[in-house]
């Protein structure tokens, strides 16, 4: 019998896609990492996992992103933005609305 997976527990998953449509966003995907990483935020309580994903059907806005719990779309995606929402919203628990199109009031 193989032991099961494990993951550390996170507080928030961000997928961002790196689909053709979106312009294969790996450097903008790995940036993220490295962003959430040098901000503390890749392990502990407040962690925010972040992976990448395939289409998420709203390319013409791209690069995309969403950010479970709160089902928040971040759209049109750069590393001034990035910037944004590691600080005020991964970090401080505060959507960008401005920089979203979906899940903020």
């Amino acid at each position: 019998m193989t032991d099961k997976p494990s993951i550390e527990p996170y507080q928030r998953h961000a997928l961002m896609c790196c689909g053709k449509s979106c312009g294969e966003n790996m450097p903008l995907f790995k940036s993220l990492k490295a962003k959430v990483s040098a901000a503390g935020l890749d392990k502990g309580d407040n962690a925010v996992r972040v992976n990448r994903a395939g289409c998420l059907g709203v390319c013409k806005q791209g690069p995309t992103m969403v950010v479970h719990p709160e089902g928040v779309w971040y759209y049109d995606l750069d590393e001034h933005k990035l910037d944004c929402i590691v600080e005020e919203h991964f970090k401080h628990g505060n959507p960008i609305k401005g920089l979203a199109f979906h899940g903020t009031n």
